[in-house]
């Protein structure tokens, strides 16, 4: 087992209005792949957090009568009970108008200055307030921002700023990404983000002369650009150049971050320019970087002006959060674009999960309670299913951000149990007297739910305990696998504690006409 924990984190959301089913994808990923690292290593550390400053922010706080400040504490609140609605485990949150965090990028600022990695000049070019980003002409598509999913109108700014010396860094960074494929994933993001570095890269503008809104400049005018700030949030909030010794020490131990999960939109930034801020600071790169695909409506990307948004709490109300969580781990793999609709939701719901998951949990434990007066019988040997290697395979799929892999081998097991059922036919041993096959039928079948709820505690947690009280087991299936998933572990005359379904039946269109 592994003596270092685990640092994942999402992207901080940028707060300029309400969180969409988007920005629970990425973070339910994240939690996974944390509740999984505290079963099979060292422990875990979560992070995600919120994005808030910038011009955008700022128009936006104008529009609503309000300074900047007291406009994103107003949102704070929504954004946090996120987390709470998909049962998100996150060990900090960071918000870039912590003071913890305007210290650090001060810092960080000072010290690529007097490396000679910062310095100023004149940045004249078109500037988009939407996506907080400066566009050559050549890149302009009729006069408006390129960026496929903004398109509105750019205006021109003239002003003093301080640059990054990003192209110093092109040679070093093409040598990563040639000599390290699998750094950045999915494979496609990989490609364009190489084909940026082969093209070359200029020196880049990291402050803001002209905006009030921000982390200010050290000793200069205005404030440090939005994107420079944002990313230097995975290094701030563990104790990077921290005061407090305890803080350092987190961060001496957290760092490198395991893997960095993003939005493909924000590649380059987290690809290129990060990881050379990060060696002018003379630290090392994330180990890993993969990019989420886009939950699409209708082939679309879901977007507000578009008006196909998916309220992320009302479909969780609607479903059970870990109906949702399932659902957007299971139906696609992770880093592909997939359609997201009500419909499939409900396949996967009624099929996966109360079909052949809630249904076998009720079976079992109704035939227990029926031909075991609801104690799991004592066997000699019950044999084990075939588990075998399985929960090395969940623990090596996860960290890999590959969730359906992990999925799929988790049902391979359901599979099997239900199969179990099919061919025993357990009510025809009774009826034969055949009480040794019945109870090591039955014990089999405690024994693979058992493993079952340890193995989809990280992906459905609320479910996962619910299966664990109603098979009458201690503690939680929060445990360690490498002592909890040893076959025969169920004591017998364990009293099983049949409650509700696991699933109730959704009531669709088809059933209501």
């Amino acid at each position: 087992m592994s003596q270092r924990a685990f640092y994942v984190t999402t992207p901080i959301y940028y707060v300029s209005g309400n969180p969409h089913i988007g920005h629970a994808y990425t973070t339910v990923a994240a939690d996974v792949m944390a509740r999984t690292a505290r079963c099979t290593r060292e422990g875990a550390h979560f992070l995600t957090g919120t994005d808030e400053h910038g011009q955008k922010i700022a128009d936006n706080a104008r529009a609503a009568g309000l300074e900047p400040q007291a406009f994103v504490d107003s949102l704070i609140p929504r954004w946090k009970s996120l987390l709470d609605a998909y049962e998100i485990t996150n060990d900090d949150f960071i918000r870039t108008t912590d003071a913890r965090h305007e210290r650090a990028v001060q810092r960080a600022f000072e010290i690529l200055r007097e490396r000679g990695d910062i310095y100023p000049g004149k940045y004249e070019g078109w500037y988009c307030t939407n996506d907080e980003t400066f566009w050559p002409a050549s890149k302009l598509i009729d006069g408006r921002c390129p960026n496929p999913e903004c398109r509105r109108e750019v205006k021109w700014l003239s002003e003093d700023d301080w640059f990054f010396r990003l192209s110093a860094y092109n040679e070093r960074l093409l040598a990563h990404f040639k000599t390290h494929p699998q750094w950045v994933r999915p494979q496609r993001v990989y490609n364009e983000m190489l084909a940026i570095l082969e093209s070359g890269l200029e020196d880049i503008s990291i402050t803001r002369a002209t905006l009030s809104w921000g982390i200010p400049v050290p000793g200069g005018q205005g404030v440090i650009y939005v994107w420079f700030d944002a990313l230097l949030n995975y290094i701030t909030a563990i104790g990077w150049e921290s005061p407090d010794a305890a803080q350092r020490e987190l961060f001496e131990r957290l760092w490198p971050a395991d893997v960095h999960l993003i939005g493909k939109e924000i590649a380059r930034f987290h690809t290129i320019i990060w990881p050379a801020v990060l060696w002018g600071l003379g630290l090392d790169e994330p180990a890993s970087v993969i990019a989420n695909g886009w939950l699409t409506f209708n082939d679309e990307k879901m977007s507000k002006s578009k008006g196909n948004v998916v309220d992320p709490f009302e479909i969780a109300q609607r479903f059970t959060p870990d109906a949702i969580r399932y659902f957007l781990l299971r139906e696609a793999p992770f880093g592909q674009d997939f359609n997201f609709s009500e419909d499939a939701v409900v396949r996967r719901y009624q099929a996966d999960l109360g079909n052949d998951l809630g249904n076998l949990l009720n079976r079992t434990l109704t035939m227990v309670e029926k031909y075991c007066s609801g104690r799991v019988p004592a066997v000699a040997g019950a044999d084990a299913l075939p588990v075998e290697g399985l929960a090395e395979r969940v623990a090596a799929s996860v960290p890999a951000c590959h969730f359906r892999e992990a999925l799929e081998e988790i049902w391979h097991l359901v599979t099997a149990l239900n199969k179990l059922i099919d061919d025993a036919k357990p009510w025809e041993l009774k009826k034969r007297g055949e009480t040794a096959a019945l109870d090591a039928c039955m014990y089999r079948l405690c024994e693979g739910l058992r493993w079952l709820a340890l193995l989809l505690h990280p992906f459905m947690p609320a479910k996962s305990e619910e299966m664990w009280r109603q098979l009458g087991l201690a503690r939680t299936p929060a445990q360690p696998w490498r002592e909890a998933l040893r076959w025969g572990l169920t004591a017998p005359g364990t009293q099983v504690r049949k409650g509700q379904t696991l699933f109730p039946r959704m009531l669709t269109e088809a059933d209501l006409a």
